[in-house]
């Protein structure tokens, strides 16, 4: 589960202690003059499907979303850099990071690297000491820098324990870091000797044994210098790499056809080398016939209400648990929603992290629609995540929306598509600041939504960026399609220079689209009081005269980041028709919520295709697709949520191609509501 997860990555509370004896930016990045220990150090060589460079790996942990990628172009030298962004953020990081390199103990290193990012980041050291034990030194934090690459240097002692290391450079919060040319020296001036390639053999089980049950332990000997061993099942990776000392691992035979397998066991060094040592198993379980598929609209969470429970102290098939710097407690309640029973979890002393009770994940299907219900009572506002295990053993986490506080009971509700390549997915409702939650009657559960009378796609564009008008006004008159148009004043009243101007706002109004409110500064709501909200809410006369139109066209409202609370919600509701978030779904005819519209995302990793699936959706299902655009261009300065012109004119055209009905948001709930 995540809980345990971040828990094992949050051992950045237990810093061991280092000396720091130097952070500076740099003229140029020179390499001191020992030897780079950094393998692939300007990412150019890239892996065989070209996704990431070699001998570098992506990392990260928390409640998040953030994309890792690797471009072609922008770099600080060559063509290739690392890039990573971060969209939404309640914690935890994200970044990439080389693999781990040998050093020598109580020894002076430098490292550089070169970096652009536009918000402040952390640079830490990842230590693996002689033992196996992992443990962090926070190097520093460096400011933004959005317009050019800069340099920067730390020298460092290693611990009288050090084995190997890595450098983390984390983004820990909403925006962009982008990185490249990196060096890790030593000091001393002695050329380290050759590095030779690990050794490994396989001791358990033994070559062409016979094999069964649920815990068939697979056991390895390696070499002194080996620090990760990475087991495959007939040539396919079998969970992650295994860093931890001894290296072993635990296979479920009976999720193997009876019959010959390969186990491989790949050993690697701090230089990069590896060795594989392979044996054959045959595996031989008794063969039950699987367990029908579950039907329709049958709930795949076991014991939702919390009923059965065989030690009286909590339910059967339920756990709970707490990460980061806070004081949680859980109580197996005698009262419940529904039955006798529910579950509590109180948070106290918080600094961060979260505080969740959690099932057992249940088995999906890729591509297909579920809906996920649970009721709760609360004193502060919660969030609804998703954890999906993939079929190659990888964990992928989504945000499902905010939870807003009620002391009476209430009931969260949401849709989820797993991803293509989705095994199983565990939702669960978190805790995150002082306080309580009470839950009770979970439902995971495949769903067809009521269909609308036809299927609707919503193009909107949040925020006023000039390359909307620029890139996009022309490709949506080149279709004939009207879009919402979100905007928020300060900036076009002020004259920015790369937002609207008063004019090219009336263009779009002239061309059929929508104008909906998007407060005056784009402040973040949730952090307002009531009467700091009514003043973003309400709409500046001047903005007002320079558009040529009355506040009354403004009838529907988003807000900045997706972010909302109750008080938000309550003041929004006095004055605009809906609310559109970011909360990612369909909207049907059956679930509604116009102060919550659901919404498919566009960022700078969304393609055409994953465009075109979600139209395809709609289509199938008879729902309202909404698609929320900002930048039109390939140079953003922030690339994270920009479209290329020809991505959305591939979007654009085969919406047009699809026959889907193009409607303004106003549009679409004047249809919905009729038919409701």
């Amino acid at each position: 589960m995540i809980i345990n997860l971040i828990k094992k990555l949050v051992l950045l509370l237990s810093i061991v202690a280092l000396v720091v004896t130097g952070v500076a930016p740099l003229a140029s990045v020179v390499n001191a003059a020992g030897v780079n220990l950094v393998v692939n150090p300007s990412t150019e060589t890239a892996n065989s499907t070209n996704t990431a460079p070699l001998s570098w790996n992506k990392g990260g942990w928390g409640t998040n979303t953030s994309t890792l990628t690797y471009p072609n172009g922008g770099a600080n030298t060559g063509t290739k850099s690392l890039l990573v962004s971060t969209t939404s953020y309640t914690s935890g990081d994200a970044k990439w990071y080389f693999n781990d390199v040998a050093v020598k103990t109580n020894q002076k290193y430098t490292y550089t690297e070169s970096y652009k990012s536009n918000v402040a980041t952390d640079v830490t050291i990842q230590y693996t000491s002689t033992t196996g034990v992992i443990s962090y030194v926070w190097l520093g934090n460096l400011v933004a820098s959005t317009t050019s690459y800069t340099p920067v240097s730390f020298s460092f002692t290693t611990p009288t324990n050090a084995k190997s290391l890595t450098v983390f450079h984390t983004l820990n919060k909403v925006g962009w870091l982008q990185t490249d040319d990196f060096s890790l020296t030593d000091d001393s001036g002695v050329t380290p000797p050759p590095a030779t390639a690990p050794t490994v053999t396989i001791d358990a089980p033994l070559n062409n044994a016979t094999v069964s049950g649920t815990t068939q332990a697979i056991n390895t000997t390696v070499s002194a210098d080996t620090i990760g061993v990475q087991f495959k099942i007939d040539g396919v990776n079998f969970g992650v790499e295994d860093i931890t000392a001894p290296f072993s691992t635990v296979w479920n035979t009976t999720t193997a056809t009876n019959g010959a397998h390969t186990i491989s066991a790949i050993a690697r060094n701090a230089s990069g080398q590896t060795a594989t040592a392979s044996t054959a198993v045959n595996v031989q379980n008794s063969v039950t016939p699987p367990p029908p598929p579950p039907a329709t609209g049958s709930n795949l969470i076991a014991n939702p209400s919390f009923e059965t429970s065989s030690t009286g102290t909590s339910p059967d098939g339920w756990s709970s648990g707490n990460w980061g710097t806070n004081t949680a407690t859980f109580a197996y309640l005698s009262t419940g929603h529904t039955g006798t029973k529910s579950v509590k979890a109180t948070i106290s002393g918080y600094s961060n992290g979260a505080a969740s009770w959690h099932y057992a994940g249940a088995n999906v299907v890729a591509g297909k629609t579920y809906k996920y219900e649970n009721w709760y009572q609360s004193n502060v506002d919660t969030e609804v995540d998703a954890e999906v295990v993939m079929a190659d053993g990888s964990v992928q986490y989504f945000w499902l929306g905010t939870v807003i506080a009620s002391t009476s009971w209430a009931k969260f509700s949401a849709t989820f598509v797993p991803p293509a390549g989705a095994k199983s997915v565990a939702i669960y409702q978190i805790l995150a600041k002082n306080g309580y939650i009470t839950t009770d009657d979970y439902s995971l559960a495949e769903y067809t939504p009521a269909r609308l009378g036809r299927a609707i796609v919503s193009l909107t564009f949040d925020d006023g960026w000039r390359t909307i008008y620029s890139g996009g006004l022309p490709a949506l008159k080149k279709y004939g399609f009207v879009s919402t148009q979100y905007l928020n004043s300060q900036p076009i009243v002020d004259g920015y220079s790369d937002y609207m101007t008063y004019q090219m706002v009336k263009d779009f109004a002239a061309q059929g689209s929508e104008l909906a409110w998007h407060t005056r500064t784009h402040s973040d709501l949730t952090k307002l009081s009531a009467t700091n909200i009514r003043t973003e809410l309400s709409i500046p006369s001047n903005f007002l005269s320079g558009i040529g139109q009355p506040s009354t066209v403004f009838k529907n409202f988003a807000t900045p980041f997706g972010a909302y609370n109750a008080t938000s919600i309550s003041e929004i509701k006095k004055l605009y028709s809906s609310h559109r978030s970011t909360d990612v779904g369909f909207n049907s005819k059956d679930n509604l919520d116009i102060y919550n519209i659901k919404v498919q995302n566009i960022t700078n990793t969304t393609t055409p295709a994953q465009v075109k699936a979600w139209v395809d959706r709609a289509i199938a299902d008879g729902t309202w697709l909404v698609l929320v655009y900002h930048e039109v261009t390939a140079s953003a300065a922030d690339p994270t949520y920009a479209v290329t012109p020809a991505n959305l004119d591939l979007e654009l055209n085969y919406i047009k191609q699809s026959g889907i009905s193009v409607q303004t948001v106003q549009q679409a709930l004047n249809e919905i509501k009729a038919q409701q």
